[in-house]
Order: C-alpha cells, then sequence, then structure tokens
C-alpha cells in the first residue's frame, strides 16, 4: 500500500502543517522532503538546542495514516533515553496505542523537541524524562536470547536469603526457536532443599552452581565479564566456587541477588580467564487459576485413549492441559510423516512409537503428568495375553476414551466399559471431513456401548436421508494398511476433538452434566444431514441391558464344580496326643 497515491490531499495537508511549524518554531531549520527506496515520504530536517543541531527525519509509514511516522536521527547514534536503539526511532507522546488519524506529523516532531529539550535543559545538565507508557515484559526481553525464567514464590525466597552465604544452586536450561531458556530446578542442598520445583523441561541440560545475595548497600557494578565474576567470588571466599573459577569442565551458573533484583551468570567450561553468558530474567506474574473449581480434583483422574492419532493425540493433549494427572496411552502404529498434517504431534516423533511420542509430548505440556503407553494394536495380531492384560489396565481408569472409529476396537473398549463399570467416550470424523460423532455411556444412566451404538446406527436409519459416505477410511496412515486413509484436515479433526475433550471433562468432573443428551452428530459442511457446518443434531439414547458383569444364572453350581475339580479337599492328618 502507498497511502499518497490514495490520498494525496492528505499529503499536501502534512506538508503544510510541518511549514507552519517550521515557520514559527525558531528551534527547527525548514524541511526537505524526499521519498526513500521503498517509496515512503520523509521529511529532514534538524532541531536546535544550546546552540547544536540534531539532523532528524519523519518518516511516513506505508499504511499511514492508520499509524502514526517515525521521528528518528538521521546517524546511526543514540540521542535520547526513550529511543529503541541507535538510529532508531523517538518514543514519542503519540504512539501507535494513542495515535488517532486526524493527527499529524507536526505533532510528532512537536513532542520530539519537547523530548530532547526535557533530557537536556541546560549545559552539562541531564534530567530524566517520565516515559509516557509501560513497557511489557516481552517488549523488555525481545532482543535477549539467554534467558532465566523467574516466578514470584522462588524470587522472594531468593530475596530471603542471608547475605553473603553462598547457596547451592541446580539450574535446568533447554534451547528452543533459537533462545537458551533457563529454570531454577532447585535452591540448597540435594537433601535438604530450601526451594524445589517440578521439573518444567522434559530433557533439559541440568548445571550445579553458586546462588548469592550481595548486601543491598553496596554498589555493585555489575558485568558480564571472569573479572566481575572472579571478585563476587573472591569477596564470598567460598573455596568450592573458587576452584570452579579457576578450573571446570562445565559451566558454572552463579545467580546474583541485589535489591530484589536477580541476574544469573554462567560462567564457561575451561580453565582461567573464559566466557560469562548473562542472562535477561523472565519475571513471571503470579500463577492464576485459568481453569474452573471443577477441575481440582482431574488430577486424581486416570484416562484410558485407546488410538493415539489424529482425535485421540489432540483429547489427550487437552486432557494434560485440564490437569489430568494419569493417562494410558493404548496404540499399535508408529507416527509417519502423512500423519503430521492433522496430529498433535511434529516431526520429532517421526519413526516413533505413537503412544511413546505422545507420553513425551504430554509430559512437555504437563511435567506432572503420569504417562503409560501400551504399544498394541487392539484386536491386531497380538499376544492374548498382552491384549488381555492391556484391557485389564484400560479398565482400572475412571474413564475410557476410543479415538479410533474401529468398530471391533469399540466392541473391546465396550466390553471393559460395561464390565467395570466406567464411563467411555467416543467420537469419530466422517470420511471427506463433513462432520463426526461424539457419544458417552455412562453406568447405569445410559445403555451399555454396544447397546448404545446400536441406537445411534438406528438413528441413521431412520433420520430419512441415508448415509452417503464411506466408512473405509482410517484415521491415520499404516504402513501395512489396505484401506486409505481418511480425507479430512486438521481444522475438521480438531473440531470433533475438541468435542470429545469436552464430552471427557465434563464427565470427570463428576458434578451435573452440561450435555442434556449423550450423543451428537456434528456437521462441517453441507452435506448428508447437515444443512450448514456446526448444524448439530443431538441422538437420544435410552436405557436398554444392563451394565457391570454378566450374570450366570447356574453360577453357584458352575463354580461348585470348577472348585471341586480343580481345588480338592485337603488330606486329612491325624495327630497324636
Amino acid at each position: 500500500m502507498i497511502w499518497w497515491t490514495e490520498d494525496p490531499s492528505r499529503f499536501r495537508a502534512e506538508r503544510e502543517a510541518i511549514a507552519v511549524l517550521a515557520d514559527g518554531a525558531d528551534w527547527m531549520t525548514e524541511p526537505r522532503w524526499r521519498l526513500n527506496e521503498s517509496y515512503q515520504f520523509v521529511a529532514d530536517f534538524e532541531i536546535v538546542r544550546l546552540g547544536r543541531a540534531e539532523s532528524l527525519s519523519i518518516v511516513y509509514p506505508s499504511f499511514f495514516p492508520a499509524v502514526p511516522p517515525q521521528v528518528m536521527p538521521r546517524e546511526e547514534i543514540r540521542i535520547s533515553g526513550h529511543q529503541y536503539g541507535a538510529g532508531g526511532e523517538l518514543c514519542l507522546e503519540y504512539r501507535t496505542d494513542n495515535w488517532e488519524p486526524h493527527f499529524t506529523g507536526a505533532l510528532m516532531i512537536q513532542s520530539a523537541h519537547r523530548l530532547l529539550v526535557g533530557e537536556t535543559p541546560s549545559d552539562g545538565e541531564r534530567a530524566e524524562v517520565a516515559s509516557a507508557h509501560q513497557r511489557s515484559i516481552a517488549q523488555e526481553v525481545r532482543g535477549s536470547t539467554f534467558r532465566l525464567v523467574l516466578g514470584p514464590p522462588l524470587m522472594e525466597v531468593l530475596s530471603s536469603m542471608p547475605v553473603a552465604r553462598v547457596v547451592p544452586l541446580l539450574v535446568d536450561e533447554h534451547y528452543y526457536g533459537k533462545n537458551w531458556l533457563a529454570h531454577v530446578r532447585r535452591l540448597g542442598a540435594e537433601d535438604t532443599p530450601i526451594w524445589a520445583a517440578v521439573p518444567p523441561l522434559a530433557d533439559p541440560r541440568s548445571r550445579g552452581g553458586y546462588a548469592i545475595r550481595i548486601p543491598d548497600e553496596a554498589n555493585v557494578p555489575f558485568k558480564a565479564t571472569y573479572e566481575f565474576v572472579g571478585d563476587v567470588l573472591t569477596a564470598i571466599e567460598h573455596a568450592p566456587a573458587l576452584e570452579r573459577l579457576a578450573s571446570a569442565p562445565d559451566e558454572t551458573p552463579l545467580l546474583l541477588v541485589h535489591r530484589g533484583v536477580a541476574r544469573l551468570y554462567s560462567l564457561s567450561s575451561g580453565t582461567g580467564s573464559r566466557h560469562v553468558y548473562e542472562y535477561r530474567t523472565v519475571l513471571t506474574p503470579a500463577d492464576e487459576s485459568r481453569l474452573s473449581a471443577g477441575h481440582v480434583d482431574l488430577p486424581a483422574r486416570s484416562v484410558a485413549i485407546v488410538g493415539c492419532g489424529s482425535v485421540g493425540s489432540k483429547v489427550a493433549a487437552t486432557l494434560a492441559r485440564a490437569g489430568v494427572g494419569t493417562m494410558v496411552l493404548v496404540d499399535g502404529d508408529l507416527m509417519f510423516s502423512g500423519n503430521l498434517v492433522r496430529n498433535e504431534l511434529d516431526g520429532r516423533s517421526v519413526g516413533m512409537d505413537k503412544p511413546l511420542a505422545l507420553a513425551a509430548r504430554l509430559n512437555e505440556i504437563n511435567p506432572a503428568i503420569k504417562t503409560v503407553a501400551k504399544r498394541l494394536l487392539l484386536g491386531g495380531q497380538e499376544s492374548s495375553g498382552s491384549t488381555d492384560l492391556a484391557l485389564q489396565r484400560i479398565g482400572r481408569c475412571d474413564l475410557i476414551i476410543d479415538a479410533t472409529a474401529d468398530a471391533q476396537i469399540f466392541n473391546l473398549c465396550g466390553e471393559v466399559a460395561r464390565a467395570e463399570k466406567k464411563p467411555l467416550v467416543w467420537g469419530e470424523v466422517f470420511a471427506g471431513g463433513i462432520g463426526g460423532l461424539v457419544g458417552r455411556c455412562r453406568p447405569d444412566l445410559d445403555p451399555p456401548p454396544h447397546a448404545a451404538r446400536r441406537q445411534i446406527l438406528r438413528w441413521c436409519d431412520n433420520n430419512g436421508i441415508p448415509w452417503t459416505g464411506t466408512d473405509t477410511g482410517q484415521y491415520d496412515l499404516q504402513i501395512d494398511a489396505e484401506k486409505p486413509p481418511l480425507i479430512a484436515d486438521d481444522a475438521d479433526v480438531s473440531v470433533i476433538a475438541g468435542h470429545v475433550s469436552r464430552m471427557a471433562i465434563d464427565l470427570l468432573k463428576g458434578a451435573d452434566t452440561i450435555f442434556p443428551n449423550s450423543a451428537y452428530a456434528i456437521g462441517l459442511d453441507r452435506a448428508w444431514i447437515f444443512a450448514a457446518p456446526f448444524d448439530a443434531y443431538p441422538i437420544d439414547l435410552v436405557m436398554e441391558g444392563n451394565w457391570g458383569p454378566q450374570i450366570d444364572a447356574n453360577a453357584a453350581e458352575a463354580l461348585g464344580a470348577i472348585v471341586s475339580e480343580f481345588f480338592p479337599k485337603p488330606t486329612e492328618v491325624e495327630v497324636e496326643g
């Protein structure tokens, strides 16, 4: 966009406003207009203060007047304490957050003059000009590659440490997104820690070092240099730290606390004088719950997810974020590059067993979660013993989720849910991404899973519009699959997975349900029975059949026969005396 080609009258008005300002101000020279290489209009001028001229330019951006013009020095120098780096624009009273389109560039030049005069009111005098706005944490650390992430609870502990006492420190760090991110794992000795945290990183680089609180009255010239680190450790006279100052096979983190501010330095490995890395502290805000009160019990809940593909991986991630404490993950497939188009996992997992890869992902989301990975294809060519053990583990969970859209696996999950009287939630995406189905079965409130599925199929048959899709697709590519993969994109799968997750969390909370029905057909396209995307059809399920183990009318007689055959009577032994 080139704004002045669409609104040349506004350009004329800008020239006139700045010309009038220059004509009436003895501190500003006549502007000289030009076009830069990006076809942006630029006015060069000087602001005279204390007999010295500052060479400045005002640049009109492509989206002017929606955004304000920028005033900056014409050289790569810093002329103000309110400036975005050497040669960068001045931070003035008018900014993107308070700019209005009827404002003019002349106002920006006047603001620049007030800033420069305010900072140097007379020769040899420097004054602070109050900031007109607050920078966010993200803005403060934007240029920092090394960052220490610190929360308020730890900051309180650091601020209350004894002055000048060396405290053992353990730092976890990883390289992610072109940044080195450090977290304090432990403060104090391993057996008697002052403070400790659940590891926030799945596979960190851990390094031991020292934390020291410096007296508030000391004026400390903080610098990321070997000499400065040496001065601190020499003053403390801590022999182990001084040994590592002289020679260390690993980096040594040094956390210095002074006047309520924590600074992390890391002395590189080696001998003698060597490089010191300086970290920018990211003081995170106090943790505030972003979940409802009903989520408080979820860490004590366990969920079995059968199928770790498109739907299952997304459901697992959502439940991990909701705080579910234990997840049993069952799948016999590998992760392939073709799965990446709609899976929670990424390229790091290609070639891995899906349940193992998903377990690693869940630990990244929620380090406190416990995962059990079962590399098993239920209903496939697997050992009967392995299958039975997997079904037993599934049956011990508080909730079972079938995310496979496979009838045979649904039957197995449904049988476990019925026998163990555990709720079952399932979801499937219709081929072509036209919609999907979500359902639940609650013990003694809904029909058992097999009966529920029959009722849903009857609902489809009785709906009056036949199902025109195909059930030959699969959620995920399999190396030996005879069926083609299901055609649906990540948005389609995410919608259905979100509904499955919502229904699962509703069950885990244990309160009154928000769902008046136990099954829903949800449209994502104008096809079949759906008039439009998000067209939803609730499906009524009625009680049919019994939950719990199958009751044998002849149980007593049959059990007696088994006991007689396999548990013979004990031999009678005469005892003298």
